[in-house]
């Protein structure tokens, strides 16, 4: 399938926000935004207001999203500060939007009790929130985001690389069918791997087989020790 073709549109990030959006047209947008305050910050500039009535959100005619921030001021002094200050104020303006919680919530509530925050989240963006707004270390969504996505891709290619030296391009399963999957599906901003539900699968499993397992040898064994 091709990529969908959204229609143009202009309008204030409160206005966005008054309609239904999925995770990860939400992902989409808080890319876009950190990419855009960073290079704000390269030009020398910071944001003053993360209002969302201050803040636009558009598609262009080439569906491609884009973002203005509309209170800008000279970072002429404390630069490192003020860069940090936008970074937390960007993630706990995300993290208020997933939650719906933005017009009470504050700081300090946030940090103390972030655990109840991470069902609204993006799985693959928790730890960066987790990182940003609890524990203060302050850096790019995008930063994270990219370096994420290329440790994953190293690890594919070592793990691709490592198996084609041992088996080759495919391989024979004990069935003796062929893996065909020579194709590397593309990652996807907003999707996490499922490790944690395979883990949990291998695991039920096993504790199913043993129960079973034993409660049929239990018979068999009670059946001989009588029969002598």
């Amino acid at each position: 399938m091709g990529e969908i073709v959204r229609m143009p549109y202009e309008d204030t990030l409160y206005k966005y926000c008054e309609s239904y959006h999925d995770n990860d047209e939400f992902s989409r947008l808080f890319y876009v935004m950190d990419y855009t305050m960073k290079n704000i910050h390269n030009k020398g500039y910071y944001i003053t207001n993360f209002n969302p009535k201050n803040i636009v959100v558009g598609v262009t005619n080439k569906n491609q999203d884009y973002v203005i921030f509309n209170s800008l001021d000279v970072m002429d002094n404390d630069v490192t500060n003020k860069i940090n200050n936008n970074i937390y104020n960007l993630a706990f303006l995300q993290v208020g939007l997933l939650s719906g919680t933005l017009d009470y919530l504050r700081p300090d509530f946030l940090k103390e009790n972030f655990l109840q925050f991470k069902i609204f989240i993006p799985e693959n963006l928790v730890n960066y929130y987790q990182r940003v707004l609890v524990n203060r270390g302050y850096f790019y969504l995008t930063d994270y985001l990219n370096t994420k996505n290329s440790q994953e891709i190293n690890k594919l290619s070592k793990s691709l690389e490592e198996d084609g030296s041992s088996k080759g391009r495919s391989y024979v399963k004990s069935t003796g069918h062929y893996d065909d999957d020579d194709k590397i599906i593309p990652m996807k901003l907003p999707n996490e791997d499922n490790k944690d539900n395979i883990a949990a699968f291998v695991t039920n499993y096993a504790l199913a087989f043993v129960i079973i397992a034993s409660s049929l040898l239990i018979p068999i064994i009670a059946f001989l020790l009588g029969s002598k």
